[in-house]
């Protein structure tokens, strides 16, 4: 992490909690308008996406007017990064999941298993392509796995298995979707041509639920509540977290996505009235902070590398 100013400071440690307060509120809405069967979760999912990437036009555009002539000329002789239809698909992807994950799961679980599966994916992918895992990180990955496990089993209907694999899925492809903006030099924009990109599948869905899907349904609560979540804690919510994202060191970065799913349950008690149960306390315990442990010992590994390295 770079030395920041105490106002730079203060602006990322603001904007990373604002996005992460952003992240939990999305959970909460989806579970809000779904188990209160105020929309179904194809036309949540659909209007999500759609003002989504509404907003990021909006916002995009006031960028662009914000900037001098020169560095718009500039911008138009280069080959700006616009996403791809690969991510779009993987974004498409997660949100539909997510949606249909959270008509079945309590917002409290869902949250939790969304981020540990996508920290341990990433975990994985580290290690297929070379990174070791120490003792402290194999430690942490076990304890995640075992709060996974216990969350779960044995009352295998809390969570029910349909929400728990459309969440395990929504979680792998958002996953995935991080994974393939690795190398991006502009996530903002890739990420708003990406949900430009999810338009033709929304109209594909919209198509095929009318036809093929019988429970279409939504009031206005609910439009309201799918537009909230797409305009304001996806749209908005990822712009703050690319601001913040400049300041935050990798293990800052991974460690701040686990306050989500305890701001979720936090917030979902209050406003839903879910109740915060033992178990859940047990398993979050157990799995964040074995992604803790995991994100501690990378970090400490790399620290040491890096003395040896100087050192030398």
């Amino acid at each position: 992490m770079p030395h920041l100013s105490r106002a730079a400071l203060f602006q990322t440690a603001l904007f990373t909690f604002l996005s992460m307060v952003a992240f939990a509120t999305n959970a909460i809405v989806c579970r809000w308008a779904l188990d209160g069967q105020l929309i179904d979760p194809v036309s949540f999912t659909n209007l999500r996406l759609g003002s989504a990437a509404a907003m990021l036009f909006l916002v995009m555009l006031w960028m662009s007017r914000r900037q001098s002539n020169t560095v718009l000329r500039a911008e138009k002789t280069t080959h700006a990064s616009r996403g791809s239809w690969r991510s779009a698909v993987v974004l498409f992807v997660y949100a539909i999941t997510f949606s249909y994950g959270y008509v079945a799961i309590s917002t409290a679980n869902g949250a939790l298993i969304l981020a540990v599966v996508v920290q341990l994916t990433m975990i994985v992918y580290g290690v297929r392509q070379g990174h070791k895992l120490h003792a402290a990180e194999w430690i942490g990955v076990a304890l995640a796995l075992f709060g996974l496990l216990y969350l779960v089993y044995p009352k295998l209907s809390t969570p029910s298995w349909w929400g728990l694999v459309m969440v395990v899925i929504s979680a792998y492809t958002w996953a995935l979707y991080s994974l393939y903006g690795r190398k991006s030099l502009d996530p903002l924009r890739d990420t708003a041509f990406n949900f430009y990109r999810t338009l033709p599948l929304v109209a594909l869905a919209t198509v095929v639920s009318l036809f093929f899907l019988p429970n279409i349904h939504f009031t206005a609560k609910g439009i309201g509540l799918a537009l909230f979540s797409g305009a304001v804690t996806s749209g908005l919510g990822y712009i703050l977290w690319y601001k913040a994202l400049t300041n935050l060191s990798p293990s800052m970065a991974s460690t701040s996505q686990l306050l989500v799913p305890l701001l979720a349950a936090v917030g979902a008690n209050w406003l839903l009235a879910e109740p915060i149960t033992l178990r859940f306390i047990l398993a979050a315990l157990l799995m964040l902070g074995g992604i803790g442990l995991v994100i501690i010992g990378r970090n400490q590994h790399r620290k040491a590398v890096l003395q040896k390295t100087n050192a030398g």
